[in-house]
């Protein structure tokens, strides 16, 4: 894996303080060695990270001068195998196998021309530039998991892994902020940044989206996108003969997504709670890693020493026991339960701003995330594995999702055979379901949106970006899988918006922490093989989510596939921890939170009532109040740190 980044300017050469300020600006990264290509108006760099074997052999950047064409790549392939077996008739398998996953990837763009990440698997982001056609190509992979941004004006086109290197070349004029980016991203205060697509904080810098690349001609100055993979276009409904064949077939996929990842040189973690997707992960990674002798380090967060937990029938708020079941079941499986005890959502906020040089508004998590992963390095590891997108595409599936898909394709008889299945299952009547199901009809389907009480935005600015419409078409197209159409489930799978989102933070993880976070839920063939499933296959028998509940009976602990009690809930302490620390926080807290910097994006009055109630409920503060605040100060530290 690699942080890349490069310039080609043009009118002039490049200069060496280009050269130096974009490399200066990425050694709070962690980097293991650089390399660079320069040569006159083309300067094309590589940052290294040592994460498999072949990545020490790696020599990247390239110029092939037979083709005249610069290269570079930030990449790790999960298929060597499959593409070296494409490649070995063009060229000797003997070559191909000492070649680092970047070099393999150019000698396939050689072979099989811009197209050539079709026959790609895995996390990666490239730039190819072919002098001859004075053309610049910028790839993503398929779900974008590695963020590559860029720039282009009249002088220049620079592209990179992080804003760092851009906006050390940078004027302020160029990188002025996206003031509609910002009004999208804080139409709540919820972790959910990217709402538009292809755009960045930052007015003039954009990024490249899952499963396209950019086009972009030097001379004339034309950009264009260009889409390689479109699973909602390209998918087609899988028909089996029965139930047993669907399990295996799962069965078989899943398990080669999580083996597929585990190539790392050093030791492998898992973000692991109690919920169904990370102990799917965790029960094949487990599995894999015992037949060498291995072990699996999992990070739980549990909350403080101090606090009161509250388990209900909907939310859970400390996992440590089905944690454990899962160990005993998987005796390689080493657990470390992080209580973040000495730290709150504010301690670290400077840092983050800093460091993603964005406004960080998965501010609540962020510090449990943060701590975890710095006990990961002290244990070693160089890979952090995840079930984050399992929602989507592993575990998905509700009851009224699956009544009102077939009440549309008037499937009645199948309806009302779940109807009955699931209130016998739950010991529910069939009176209290029907009100259920109609309420959350009316309140889906029959009920526009509007935005919340966190909405912070000014009216003026709501009605010129049109925010309410934006987010409308959002929660139309992809529902928000609990009663949605099958056009909706679809979208709720295949979520480009969110991928940029996570790709981002994944990206920025990997150089912060040098440990590489993948997730075996949202890989190609596994999402490609979610999207073609029935949807008989995730609700069934009065089971909801149920692909994983009975596909993966005997592989994960019971306790953990039959819980219906609730969803574990992440940083479940967050508000105790602080409001256990508010007095040396107080302060501060009210300083980021009457920043004028705010007022050019925010509403005066709504934060005003915001401080007003953080001192009338001073110490006593409900979750609500301390998402609020730390969401804005969020943005306030970013602003501060954009503006000095």
């Amino acid at each position: 894996m690699s942080a890349i980044w490069g310039v080609i300017c043009r009118e002039t050469n490049i200069s060496n303080s280009v050269v130096s300020n974009m490399q200066d600006s990425m050694k709070e990264f962690f980097i293991d060695r650089y390399h660079c290509v320069l040569r006159d108006s083309v300067y094309f760099a590589c940052g290294l990270q040592h994460f498999t074997k072949m990545s020490h052999f790696e020599r990247l950047p390239l110029y092939d001068e037979d083709a005249d064409t610069y290269f570079t790549a930030d990449c790790v392939l999960t298929n060597r195998d499959e593409l070296i077996r494409l490649l070995e008739d063009t060229y000797s398998k003997e070559t191909l196998l000492v070649l680092g996953d970047g070099e393999l990837s150019y000698k396939a763009y050689l072979h099989f021309g811009e197209r050539f990440v079709e026959y790609l698997r895995g996390a990666f982001s490239f730039a190819i530039y072919d002098v001859a056609k004075k053309e610049l190509l910028l790839f993503a992979d398929h779900f974008a998991r590695r963020y590559l941004a860029y720039y282009s004006d009249n002088h220049m086109v620079c592209f990179s892994t992080a804003y760092q290197p851009l906006l050390a070349i940078l004027d302020k004029e160029k990188r002025k902020l996206n003031k509609h980016w910002i009004a999208a991203a804080y139409t709540d205060c919820t972790a959910d940044t990217i709402k538009l697509h292809g755009a960045t904080v930052y007015e003039n810098i954009y990024h490249v989206e899952p499963g396209q690349y950019i086009k972009i001609n030097i001379d004339t100055r034309c950009i264009k996108k260009c889409t390689y993979w479109n699973p909602l276009a390209q998918s087609k409904k899988l028909y089996l003969k029965n139930d047993e064949e669907y399990r295996e077939l799962f069965l078989s996929t899943f398990r080669n997504a999580v083996s597929d990842l585990l190539w790392v040189e050093g030791e492998v973690g898992i973000m692991l709670s109690g919920g169904l997707d990370s102990s799917s992960v965790a029960a094949f990674a487990a599995s894999e890693l015992q037949k060498k002798e291995r072990k699996l380090y999992s990070y739980t967060s549990v909350p403080s020493k101090d606090y009161v937990v509250q388990n209900t029938h909907i939310h859970i708020e400390d996992e440590t026991n089905f944690v454990l079941d899962q160990q005993r079941m998987y005796p390689n499986i080493y657990p470390q339960f992080i209580s973040s005890d000495k730290v709150n959502a504010f301690t670290y906020i400077n840092n983050h701003a800093s460091c993603y040089m964005e406004p960080v508004k998965p501010i609540i998590n962020m510090v449990n995330t943060h701590e975890m992963m710095q006990q990961a390095m002290r244990d070693g590891c160089k890979l952090m594995l995840t079930g984050q997108n399992g929602n989507a595409t592993i575990s998905y599936g509700r009851v009224l999702t699956y009544i009102y898909q077939k009440l549309r394709r008037f499937r009645f008889r199948e309806a009302y055979r779940e109807f009955v299945c699931f209130c016998k299952r739950h010991h529910i009547s069939k009176k209290y379901f029907m009100k259920v199901f109609l309420q959350t009809w009316k309140e889906e389907h029959g009920t526009k949106y509007n935005p919340g009480d966190d909405c912070f935005l000014k009216q003026e600015d709501m009605r010129n970006y049109k925010i309410v419409a934006g987010e409308r078409v959002i929660l139309k197209q992809r529902g928000n899988g609990c009663m949605d159409t099958e056009q909706q489930r679809n979208n709720f799978c295949f979520m480009p918006l969110v991928y940029q989102h996570m790709g981002f933070y994944d990206t920025y993880g990997s150089l912060r922490y040098g440990i590489l976070s993948v997730d075996p839920t949202l890989t190609k063939e596994m999402l490609e093989l979610c999207l073609s499933m029935p949807i008989d296959c995730f609700v069934k028998n009065g089971k909801e989510r149920r692909a994983v509940r009975d596909y993966m009976k005997g592989y994960v602990p019971d306790s953990i596939l039959d819980n219906y009690a609730g969803r574990g809930v992440q940083a479940a302490d967050f508000a105790f921890r602080v409001n256990r620390d508010y007095d040396g926080i107080e302060g501060d807290i009210d300083t980021l939170l009457k920043n004028p910097k705010l007022f050019e994006y925010l509403d005066k009055d709504k934060l005003q009532e915001l401080r007003n109630e953080l001192r009338q409920k001073e110490g006593h503060l409900d979750k609500s109040v301390v998402a609020k605040a730390a969401v804005v100060a969020s943005l306030s530290t970013f602003l501060n740190q954009v503006y000095e």
